[in-house]
């Protein structure tokens, strides 16, 4: 039964995303059907006992241009002389540079007890790692959901939402 239910929601789903797709080409516009145009009215005379409409002309334009300003004279920047270069600050006295020792050629008879001649030894009386934390296997737990089952499942619960929106 249950899984019945989750083929069945993956195929709503499938359905649902293909459906609700847009078209892969726009859809081509048809043009409207002309409309029947009525005639416009023909123009009524006026009655005759009102006066006839008076026009006036409008007034008559300048067609003078405005006089043109002159474009302003770039005046050349005042001379000034040019800054007096002031000398670098002289560097802080430093000390001079130390050239380490050059490192022996030959090995040492005893070992040193410096750090960082070697790495320090691990711990003998220290237990390793087990192997059984370390694999990545499957989880025993049965309470434990993995990553599919919570996908597949908010999968079914929006396809159900959607398909009940629809």
């Amino acid at each position: 039964m249950g899984r019945q239910f989750v083929i069945v929601a993956i195929c709503i789903v499938l359905v649902a995303g293909v459906g609700g797709q847009a078209p892969s080409s726009p859809p081509t516009a048809t043009p409207a059907p002309p409309t029947p145009t009525t005639p416009p009215p023909a123009a009524t005379p006026p009655p005759v006992s009102s006066p006839p409409p008076v026009t006036t002309s409008p007034p008559p334009a300048t067609t003078a241009p405005p006089p043109a300003t002159p474009p302003p004279v770039a005046t050349p920047p005042p001379a000034t002389p040019p800054p007096v270069a002031t000398p670098p600050p002289a560097p802080l006295a430093s000390p001079p540079a130390q050239v380490p020792a050059l490192a022996p050629t030959t090995k040492p008879d005893a070992p040193s007890s410096s750090p960082l001649s070697s790495p320090p030894s691990p711990a003998t009386d220290a237990p390793g790692p087990s192997i059984e934390s370390l694999s990545p296997g499957p989880s025993t737990d049965s309470n434990d959901q993995n990553g599919a089952t919570k996908t597949v499942s908010s999968l079914v619960l929006g396809s159900v939402l959607v398909w009940f929106m629809i």
